[in-house]
């Protein structure tokens, strides 16, 4: 069944008879994008002497991932990993550890450091990585001309467009900078942080680790770059520790959807 906003709707059952008691269990199926909602219903069916009657019910919500075949358990907390500046040397540092865990992050490209990189973009794009936009030039865009702000973020998008065959749909302005004409000039939605790990300050992997632990929660979208070597060191730290917690790493896109908030282009987004 077609329902609204791209929505397929699927309906199953299975059932199970043991005496005078059917088992009953209804599976319904929501399927938006890649994710799938599963509810389902059991019930138990008395038919004694032609009499039918529910004596139990029990429900359970569910709900999967497709594309990166994972169940999201919104009882857990979730966060966002996003990296800046890439890609270097270090950024396959970063993805190493990633892959290790078995975790997805999202990765905001500096237009200027493509060059010689693409190899390493393209592991970003087969490892299931988000990909976003991160000018291409690192300049305040507060000091530039509209046509030059679009240029930076058209350069970027066509670059990583010829690497992975798709543009990016998501942008982090140079240095986080937004205001109303940013806004109105970008297409895409804009994606900054609440955790800043200040790992371009410290450059220590220990304080890195304590900035993210001390100030964690469900929702947050975590500040860092791959380009630091102090930032790979501090994620063998940091992820088997919230691992610990039950904490849920997904992409930018990933935690806003499940946590319901509709990506628009030029809004700002800085924590699910």
């Amino acid at each position: 069944i077609n329902l609204q906003n791209n929505t397929q709707l699927y309906i199953d059952y299975d059932y199970k008879n043991e005496d005078s008691i059917i088992n009953l269990t209804m599976y319904i199926y929501k399927e938006n994008n890649q994710i799938v909602k599963e509810k389902e219903t059991t019930f138990q069916i008395n038919i004694t002497d032609g009499i039918i009657k529910p004596i139990k019910k029990k429900q359970s919500l569910k709900q999967y991932d497709i594309y990166y075949q994972k169940e999201i358990d919104k009882q857990k907390p979730m966060i966002a990993l996003t990296f800046d500046d890439g890609p270097n040397y270090n950024t396959n540092k970063i993805l190493d550890i990633l892959e290790k865990y078995n975790i997805k992050a999202t990765f905001f490209i500096l237009g200027k450091n493509i060059k010689e990189n693409e190899s390493i973009i393209k592991r970003m794009k087969n490892l299931n990585m988000e990909i976003g936009n991160h000018m291409y030039t690192h300049k305040f865009l507060n000091q530039l001309t509209d046509k030059e702000i679009k240029e930076e973020e058209q350069k970027v998008d066509n670059l990583l467009e010829n690497i992975t065959g798709e543009k990016p749909t998501l942008i982090r302005p140079s240095y986080g900078t937004t205001n109303n004409r940013i806004k109105k000039l970008t297409n895409k939605p804009i994606i900054i942080w609440n955790i800043d790990t200040q790992d371009w300050k410290y450059h220590n992997s220990k304080k890195i680790y304590k900035k993210v632990l001390k100030n964690i929660s469900n929702g947050d979208i975590i500040l860092m770059h791959d380009i630091y070597r102090a930032t790979s060191n501090s994620l063998e730290i940091i992820i088997p520790e919230l691992l610990k917690k039950d904490y849920q790493f997904l992409t930018v896109t990933e935690l806003l959807y499940y946590k319901g908030k509709e990506l628009k282009k030029g809004k700002v987004y800085s924590h699910a």
